[in-house]
Protein backbone atom coordinates (compact mmCIF):
# COMPACT_ATOMS: atom_id res chain seq x y z
CA UNK A 1 0.00 0.00 0.00
CA UNK A 2 1.57 3.39 -1.00
CA UNK A 3 0.68 6.01 1.81
CA UNK A 4 -1.00 9.23 1.09
CA UNK A 5 0.91 12.42 2.11
CA UNK A 6 -0.62 15.45 2.51
CA UNK A 7 -0.50 18.54 5.56
CA UNK A 8 -1.08 17.74 8.93
CA UNK A 9 -2.78 19.98 11.51
CA UNK A 10 -0.13 19.63 13.84
CA UNK A 11 2.69 20.88 11.37
CA UNK A 12 3.57 25.08 10.67
CA UNK A 13 3.29 25.49 7.06
CA UNK A 14 5.47 27.91 6.21
CA UNK A 15 6.44 26.70 3.01
CA UNK A 16 3.69 26.98 -0.06
CA UNK A 17 2.40 30.77 0.99
CA UNK A 18 -0.96 29.54 1.70
CA UNK A 19 -3.32 31.89 3.81
CA UNK A 20 -2.59 32.21 7.66
CA UNK A 21 -6.25 32.88 8.39
CA UNK A 22 -7.88 30.38 6.24
CA UNK A 23 -10.48 30.31 3.53
CA UNK A 24 -13.58 32.70 3.14
CA UNK A 25 -16.67 32.21 5.16
CA UNK A 26 -18.52 32.49 2.26
CA UNK A 27 -16.81 30.57 -0.36
CA UNK A 28 -16.76 27.54 2.41
CA UNK A 29 -20.99 28.17 2.86
CA UNK A 30 -21.07 28.15 -1.25
CA UNK A 31 -19.18 25.01 -1.62
CA UNK A 32 -21.24 22.78 1.30
CA UNK A 33 -24.73 24.36 -0.06
CA UNK A 34 -23.50 23.10 -3.68
CA UNK A 35 -22.51 19.73 -2.37
CA UNK A 36 -25.84 18.15 -3.10
CA UNK A 37 -25.51 19.15 -6.97
CA UNK A 38 -22.38 18.04 -7.92
CA UNK A 39 -23.69 15.01 -10.68
CA UNK A 40 -24.26 18.15 -12.47
CA UNK A 41 -22.17 20.06 -14.67
CA UNK A 42 -21.40 23.43 -13.81
CA UNK A 43 -23.55 25.10 -16.33
CA UNK A 44 -23.53 28.83 -16.37
CA UNK A 45 -21.53 29.34 -13.40
CA UNK A 46 -18.32 29.51 -15.91
CA UNK A 47 -20.07 32.74 -17.19
CA UNK A 48 -21.17 34.10 -13.90
CA UNK A 49 -17.95 33.78 -12.34
CA UNK A 50 -16.00 35.23 -15.31
CA UNK A 51 -18.38 37.94 -14.58
CA UNK A 52 -18.13 38.41 -11.04
CA UNK A 53 -13.88 38.50 -11.40
CA UNK A 54 -14.42 41.28 -14.28
CA UNK A 55 -16.02 43.44 -11.96
CA UNK A 56 -13.47 42.82 -9.21
CA UNK A 57 -10.75 43.49 -11.50
CA UNK A 58 -12.31 46.82 -13.28
CA UNK A 59 -12.28 45.11 -16.56
CA UNK A 60 -14.51 43.87 -18.77
CA UNK A 61 -15.55 40.27 -19.42
CA UNK A 62 -14.38 39.71 -22.77
CA UNK A 63 -10.56 40.89 -21.39
CA UNK A 64 -10.50 38.02 -18.70
CA UNK A 65 -10.60 34.07 -18.85
CA UNK A 66 -10.55 31.60 -15.93
CA UNK A 67 -7.70 29.08 -15.83
CA UNK A 68 -6.90 25.92 -13.51
CA UNK A 69 -4.01 27.95 -11.35
CA UNK A 70 -1.43 29.88 -13.33
CA UNK A 71 -0.03 26.13 -15.05
CA UNK A 72 -2.56 26.23 -17.26
CA UNK A 73 -2.48 30.02 -17.85
CA UNK A 74 1.38 29.16 -18.59
CA UNK A 75 0.53 26.17 -21.12
CA UNK A 76 -1.96 28.39 -22.99
CA UNK A 77 -0.42 31.05 -22.97
CA UNK A 78 2.79 29.47 -24.54
CA UNK A 79 1.04 28.76 -28.26
CA UNK A 80 1.75 32.56 -28.41
CA UNK A 81 5.46 32.13 -28.31
CA UNK A 82 8.80 30.37 -30.14
CA UNK A 83 10.46 30.09 -27.38
CA UNK A 84 9.74 31.25 -23.33
CA UNK A 85 11.85 33.42 -21.47
CA UNK A 86 11.64 34.32 -16.97
CA UNK A 87 13.83 35.63 -14.49
CA UNK A 88 16.42 33.00 -12.09
CA UNK A 89 16.03 32.47 -9.72
CA UNK A 90 12.23 32.68 -9.55
CA UNK A 91 9.61 30.56 -10.24
CA UNK A 92 10.21 27.14 -11.74
CA UNK A 93 6.72 26.48 -13.13
CA UNK A 94 7.44 28.44 -16.53
CA UNK A 95 10.29 26.53 -16.96
CA UNK A 96 9.12 23.59 -16.13
CA UNK A 97 5.74 24.36 -18.32
CA UNK A 98 7.95 25.64 -21.26
CA UNK A 99 9.36 21.75 -20.94
CA UNK A 100 6.62 19.86 -20.56
CA UNK A 101 5.05 21.99 -24.08
CA UNK A 102 8.12 21.61 -25.97
CA UNK A 103 9.27 25.37 -25.86
CA UNK A 104 12.57 26.36 -25.20
CA UNK A 105 12.97 28.16 -22.32
CA UNK A 106 15.69 31.29 -22.16
CA UNK A 107 16.55 32.45 -18.48
CA UNK A 108 16.71 35.90 -17.39
CA UNK A 109 19.49 36.05 -14.99
CA UNK A 110 19.11 38.52 -11.45
CA UNK A 111 22.09 39.69 -9.76
CA UNK A 112 22.39 40.14 -6.07
CA UNK A 113 20.18 43.55 -6.03
CA UNK A 114 17.60 40.86 -7.63
CA UNK A 115 17.56 43.14 -10.88
CA UNK A 116 18.62 41.59 -14.36
CA UNK A 117 22.48 41.64 -14.70
CA UNK A 118 21.95 42.83 -18.22
CA UNK A 119 19.40 43.83 -20.39
CA UNK A 120 19.23 40.30 -21.85
CA UNK A 121 15.57 40.08 -23.44
CA UNK A 122 14.02 39.26 -26.85
CA UNK A 123 15.44 40.61 -29.64
CA UNK A 124 12.82 43.36 -30.51
CA UNK A 125 9.79 42.40 -33.17
CA UNK A 126 10.84 38.44 -31.88
CA UNK A 127 7.82 35.56 -31.56
CA UNK A 128 8.47 35.28 -27.81
CA UNK A 129 6.78 35.51 -24.58
CA UNK A 130 8.28 36.67 -21.14
CA UNK A 131 7.08 34.98 -18.03
CA UNK A 132 7.07 37.85 -15.09
CA UNK A 133 6.16 37.70 -11.59
CA UNK A 134 5.71 40.96 -9.59
CA UNK A 135 6.40 40.44 -7.09
CA UNK A 136 9.04 38.34 -8.35
CA UNK A 137 9.25 34.51 -6.40
CA UNK A 138 10.83 33.53 -4.05
CA UNK A 139 12.85 37.37 -3.79
CA UNK A 140 9.98 39.17 -2.73
CA UNK A 141 10.91 42.15 -4.99
CA UNK A 142 9.51 44.34 -8.28
CA UNK A 143 11.59 44.66 -11.19
CA UNK A 144 12.51 48.09 -12.08
CA UNK A 145 9.83 50.25 -13.84
CA UNK A 146 12.68 51.44 -16.33
CA UNK A 147 13.79 47.40 -17.17
CA UNK A 148 9.93 46.34 -17.35
CA UNK A 149 9.00 49.39 -19.89
CA UNK A 150 11.79 47.75 -22.16
CA UNK A 151 10.90 44.91 -22.34
CA UNK A 152 7.34 45.85 -23.18
CA UNK A 153 8.54 47.54 -25.98
CA UNK A 154 10.44 44.41 -27.64
CA UNK A 155 7.13 43.75 -29.02
CA UNK A 156 7.06 40.66 -27.50
CA UNK A 157 3.93 38.83 -25.42
CA UNK A 158 4.95 39.94 -21.67
CA UNK A 159 3.12 37.78 -19.25
CA UNK A 160 2.88 39.31 -15.71
CA UNK A 161 1.88 37.36 -13.51
CA UNK A 162 0.85 39.12 -10.08
CA UNK A 163 -0.14 36.55 -7.95
CA UNK A 164 1.40 38.55 -4.65
CA UNK A 165 0.20 42.01 -5.77
CA UNK A 166 -2.19 42.56 -3.46
CA UNK A 167 0.79 42.46 -0.22
CA UNK A 168 2.32 44.95 -1.63
CA UNK A 169 1.76 48.94 -2.22
CA UNK A 170 2.59 48.87 -5.51
CA UNK A 171 -0.12 49.33 -8.25
CA UNK A 172 -1.21 46.93 -10.94
CA UNK A 173 -0.44 46.82 -14.52
CA UNK A 174 -3.98 46.54 -15.10
CA UNK A 175 -3.99 50.07 -15.32
CA UNK A 176 -1.95 49.69 -18.09
CA UNK A 177 -3.70 47.45 -20.32
CA UNK A 178 -5.47 50.31 -22.26
CA UNK A 179 -1.92 51.58 -23.29
CA UNK A 180 -0.17 48.16 -23.91
CA UNK A 181 -2.20 46.64 -26.64
CA UNK A 182 -2.65 42.81 -27.13
CA UNK A 183 0.80 42.03 -26.27
CA UNK A 184 0.49 42.46 -22.46
CA UNK A 185 -1.19 39.85 -20.35
CA UNK A 186 -1.50 39.32 -16.68
CA UNK A 187 -2.46 36.95 -14.28
CA UNK A 188 -4.02 37.40 -11.46
CA UNK A 189 -4.47 34.43 -8.30
CA UNK A 190 -6.93 33.61 -6.27
CA UNK A 191 -5.05 30.80 -4.23
CA UNK A 192 -2.69 33.77 -1.90
CA UNK A 193 -4.91 36.92 -0.42
CA UNK A 194 -8.30 34.87 -2.10
CA UNK A 195 -7.54 31.99 0.58
CA UNK A 196 -8.50 29.50 -2.17
CA UNK A 197 -5.08 28.06 -2.89
CA UNK A 198 -6.86 24.20 -2.64
CA UNK A 199 -9.16 25.00 -5.66
CA UNK A 200 -6.29 26.35 -7.79
CA UNK A 201 -8.49 28.89 -9.39
CA UNK A 202 -6.97 32.45 -11.63
CA UNK A 203 -7.56 34.47 -14.27
CA UNK A 204 -5.86 35.87 -17.64
CA UNK A 205 -6.35 39.44 -18.10
CA UNK A 206 -5.58 41.04 -21.39
CA UNK A 207 -6.88 42.88 -24.75
CA UNK A 208 -10.23 40.91 -26.23
CA UNK A 209 -8.27 40.06 -29.13
CA UNK A 210 -5.50 38.19 -27.44
CA UNK A 211 -7.92 37.01 -24.77
CA UNK A 212 -10.06 35.59 -27.84
CA UNK A 213 -6.99 34.02 -29.64
CA UNK A 214 -6.29 31.81 -26.48
CA UNK A 215 -10.01 30.86 -25.27
CA UNK A 216 -10.30 28.11 -28.09
CA UNK A 217 -7.26 26.34 -26.49
CA UNK A 218 -8.94 25.59 -23.14
CA UNK A 219 -10.43 22.13 -22.17
CA UNK A 220 -14.06 21.30 -22.17
CA UNK A 221 -15.12 23.29 -18.86
CA UNK A 222 -11.90 23.32 -17.47
CA UNK A 223 -12.91 24.82 -13.77
CA UNK A 224 -15.18 22.27 -11.53
CA UNK A 225 -18.75 23.41 -9.98
CA UNK A 226 -16.44 23.31 -6.59
CA UNK A 227 -13.95 25.40 -7.51
CA UNK A 228 -16.51 28.26 -8.89
CA UNK A 229 -18.75 27.87 -5.95
CA UNK A 230 -15.87 29.08 -3.55
CA UNK A 231 -14.82 31.65 -5.96
CA UNK A 232 -18.32 32.98 -5.87
CA UNK A 233 -18.75 32.87 -2.30
CA UNK A 234 -15.02 34.86 -2.34
CA UNK A 235 -16.93 37.36 -4.76
CA UNK A 236 -19.96 37.91 -1.88
CA UNK A 237 -17.35 39.01 0.57
CA UNK A 238 -14.94 41.45 -0.92
CA UNK A 239 -13.74 42.41 2.10
CA UNK A 240 -12.19 39.23 3.28
CA UNK A 241 -9.33 40.01 0.73
CA UNK A 242 -8.43 43.15 2.78
CA UNK A 243 -8.45 41.16 5.53
CA UNK A 244 -6.05 38.34 4.47
CA UNK A 245 -3.96 41.49 3.40
CA UNK A 246 -3.71 43.58 6.26
CA UNK A 247 -3.18 40.64 8.29
CA UNK A 248 -0.11 39.48 6.16
CA UNK A 249 1.56 42.95 6.04
CA UNK A 250 1.53 43.11 9.92
CA UNK A 251 2.75 39.60 10.43
CA UNK A 252 5.21 40.16 7.57
CA UNK A 253 6.72 42.48 9.51
CA UNK A 254 6.96 40.70 12.53
CA UNK A 255 8.20 37.39 10.60
CA UNK A 256 11.46 39.62 9.01
CA UNK A 257 12.06 41.18 12.75
CA UNK A 258 12.21 37.80 14.38
CA UNK A 259 14.82 36.37 11.35
CA UNK A 260 16.67 39.36 12.04
CA UNK A 261 16.75 39.18 15.88
CA UNK A 262 17.84 35.37 15.84
CA UNK A 263 21.17 36.26 14.31
CA UNK A 264 21.51 33.10 12.19
CA UNK A 265 20.76 34.57 8.87
CA UNK A 266 23.39 35.82 6.88
CA UNK A 267 21.01 38.06 4.75
CA UNK A 268 17.25 38.48 5.13
CA UNK A 269 15.53 40.09 2.34
CA UNK A 270 12.65 42.92 2.22
CA UNK A 271 9.80 41.38 0.48
CA UNK A 272 6.19 42.72 -0.75
CA UNK A 273 4.74 39.38 -0.90
CA UNK A 274 3.69 36.94 1.63
CA UNK A 275 7.22 35.12 1.91
CA UNK A 276 10.25 36.32 3.24
CA UNK A 277 13.82 35.05 1.45
CA UNK A 278 16.45 34.13 4.18
CA UNK A 279 19.95 32.89 3.81
CA UNK A 280 20.85 30.56 7.02
CA UNK A 281 24.66 31.30 7.89
CA UNK A 282 26.81 27.95 7.42
CA UNK A 283 27.45 27.22 10.25
CA UNK A 284 23.24 27.34 11.02
CA UNK A 285 21.71 25.33 7.81
CA UNK A 286 22.22 22.02 8.72
CA UNK A 287 20.83 22.76 12.26
CA UNK A 288 18.29 24.24 11.00
CA UNK A 289 17.50 21.47 9.06
CA UNK A 290 17.51 19.01 11.71
CA UNK A 291 15.65 21.33 13.89
CA UNK A 292 12.59 22.17 11.76
CA UNK A 293 11.84 18.23 11.33
CA UNK A 294 12.17 18.08 15.16
CA UNK A 295 9.51 20.86 15.71
CA UNK A 296 7.76 20.13 12.39
CA UNK A 297 7.96 23.56 10.63
CA UNK A 298 8.30 23.48 7.13
CA UNK A 299 10.05 26.14 4.68
CA UNK A 300 10.82 25.82 1.77
CA UNK A 301 14.47 25.02 0.20
CA UNK A 302 14.91 27.44 -2.85
CA UNK A 303 17.54 25.34 -4.52
CA UNK A 304 14.71 24.12 -6.69
CA UNK A 305 14.30 28.36 -7.60
CA UNK A 306 18.01 28.57 -7.96
CA UNK A 307 18.77 30.04 -5.26
CA UNK A 308 20.52 26.89 -2.98
CA UNK A 309 21.30 27.72 0.42
CA UNK A 310 18.61 30.04 0.93
CA UNK A 311 14.98 29.94 2.49
CA UNK A 312 11.74 31.48 1.55
CA UNK A 313 9.43 31.07 4.54
CA UNK A 314 6.16 32.12 4.41
CA UNK A 315 3.71 34.63 6.83
CA UNK A 316 2.24 31.91 8.87
CA UNK A 317 -0.59 32.17 11.76
CA UNK A 318 0.22 33.29 15.14
CA UNK A 319 1.16 29.86 16.64
CA UNK A 320 2.97 29.31 12.95
CA UNK A 321 5.29 32.42 13.50
CA UNK A 322 5.59 31.61 17.25
CA UNK A 323 6.88 27.89 16.73
CA UNK A 324 9.24 29.25 14.30
CA UNK A 325 10.63 31.85 16.30
CA UNK A 326 11.17 28.55 19.45
CA UNK A 327 12.98 26.35 16.84
CA UNK A 328 15.39 29.41 15.54
CA UNK A 329 16.56 30.09 19.20
CA UNK A 330 17.13 26.67 20.16
CA UNK A 331 19.47 26.18 16.72
CA UNK A 332 20.93 29.83 18.20
CA UNK A 333 21.31 28.70 21.56
CA UNK A 334 22.76 25.82 20.15
CA UNK A 335 25.34 27.83 18.08
CA UNK A 336 26.10 30.27 20.95
CA UNK A 337 27.51 26.86 23.27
Amino acid sequence: MVAAYYPVDDDALLDWNECPIGPPPLAVKRVVDAANRLHRYPRGLTEEVTASAAGYFGVATEQLMLTSGVDEATDITLSLGAQAWGLEPGFDGYRDRATAMGKPFRPIPLGRDWQPVAPLMPDPGGEDIVYLAQPNNPTGNFLTAGWLDTALATGSYIFVDETYQEFSSQRSLLEQLPQQGPRLLIYRSLSKAAGLAGIRLGCVIGDPVTIARLYPLRRFMPIDAVSLNAALGLFEEPGFIKQVVSYVRDARAALTAVLHASRIFDEVCESAANFVLAKPSAAAHGMLAGQFALDRVRVKDCTVLGLPGWLRISVGSADDQRRLAESLNCVAVALST
